[in-house]
């Protein structure tokens, strides 16, 4: 009798048990539509003008206007094509590294997968269904989209039009910039072309028109409108002075304001160590890497995009969304060229360390599952990490069921 061994992936069983809890979050949604807080920001379109973050809201609304889709399925559906798509194409980058307890750290960290799903200001774990989804969608596309072309000029013109589509769905897009000029240099480099004026040219204008035209339109719109046309057409009740439609056309003066109301000092050092994984990347790039424009481009990325720290009070977001473009940004540097990077960093740490590796990877388990941030920095910043999302989710199954 002949016996078939087979290869046991954990990184794929953990991948797909992560996207599974993802789902069921967004079938929780869909069961409980009308209930969720995040949906007025998220059906923002440009019924009363163009206004920031309006794209997604300015298809979903029209399509079930003019193909009588329901709203909500329409949601659902957006929603749940992203995430096969984002998960897939996280498989496709990670999967090619061998993998020991530094490569779990880093993906599995509680900033990276995880901090969607823990509820913090709402009933539900709503930042499943946020916008940064799609803007690491975009990104890590245009990274696998890099592995898989040659051709110059798809690939420029496929960033070009990735930065277009990403910044009209989240404005935040534009201080990303930076990452998605650090992995065109990486794909120039991999593929051995020169630099081209023209390309820089181009990317800066257009950077820069798209700035400026935010910036111009920022405000120039009438809410009003568009909230009594997602009401008359939809059946909602919403109403501009609620707090996700009224900061929409705030100056950006007035969000630094309320910001520092109720900002304290500690708060920055409280997420810098949050922020640790973002830090060990950068230490790692420092010690392994000796491409000084790379390091230029990627500390130029983190450090652009920390300006958003300065307007907003969601930090916590903002952190994941910063370590996730870095870690797809440094998957993608070594993406075919050297996948055993973390195992020779690995090597170095057990070696120094004189911890047996055993130990070590039970201390990276409990640390990826251990704790998770909430959303604002005024919160009681860390959660019960995948224990409150597992318990969140039987709440979840058990008001579904009963």
């Amino acid at each position: 009798m002949k016996i078939t061994n087979y290869n046991i992936n954990p990184y794929l069983i953990i991948l797909l048990s992560i996207f599974g809890i993802y789902l069921f979050n967004i079938f929780v949604f869909y069961s409980n539509f009308y209930e969720l807080i995040g949906i007025k920001g998220l059906l923002v379109n440009y019924d009363g003008g163009f206004i920031r973050r309006g794209l997604l809201g300015e298809i979903i609304t029209s399509l079930s206007l003019n193909f009588s889709f329901k709203i909500k399925d329409l949601f659902t559906f957006f929603h749940c094509a992203n995430y096969i798509l984002f998960f897939y194409l996280n498989y496709i980058l990670f999967n090619k590294f061998k993998k020991n307890f530094l490569f779990y750290f880093f993906i599995f960290s509680p900033i990276y997968f995880f901090y969607p799903l823990v509820a913090v200001t709402t009933k539900y774990a709503e930042h499943v269904i946020q916008r940064e989804a799609y803007l690491l969608t975009i990104f890590i596309s245009f990274i696998i989209f890099c592995t898989k072309v040659k051709n110059r000029k798809f690939v420029f013109g496929f960033g070009i039009t990735s930065l277009l589509f990403s910044t009209l769905l989240y404005e935040l897009t534009i201080l990303c910039f930076p990452f998605f000029f650090t992995i065109y240099y990486i794909f120039l480099k991999r593929n051995n072309y020169l630099r081209n004026i023209f390309e820089i040219l181009f990317a800066t204008t257009f950077c820069l028109l798209i700035l400026v035209f935010h910036l111009y339109f920022y405000g120039e719109n009438d809410l009003n409108l568009m909230i009594d046309s997602l009401n008359n057409n939809f059946g909602f009740n919403y109403d501009s002075s609620d707090l996700l439609y009224s900061w929409l056309n705030q100056d950006i003066s007035k969000q630094v304001i309320f910001l520092m109301d109720s900002f304290k000092i500690n708060y920055v050092f409280k997420y810098i160590f949050y922020a640790h994984p973002v830090l060990l990347l950068i230490f790692i790039n420092h010690k392994f890497i000796n491409d000084r424009i790379y390091l230029l481009l990627f500390n130029m990325s983190i450090f652009l995009f920390a300006i958003v720290f300065a307007i907003a009070t969601d930090w916590a977001r903002f952190v994941h969304i910063l370590y996730s473009l870095s870690l797809m940004t440094f998957a993608f540097y070594f993406f075919q060229s050297f996948d055993n990077i973390f195992h020779k960093i690995g090597d170095q740490i057990a070696l120094r360390s004189k911890i047996n590796r055993n130990l070590i990877n039970i201390l990276v388990f409990i640390y990826c599952i251990m704790w998770n941030l909430k959303h604002t920095f005024w919160q009681n910043h860390l959660s019960y990490g995948f224990f409150q999302i597992i318990q969140q989710n039987l709440l979840y199954f058990n008001e579904l069921i009963f």
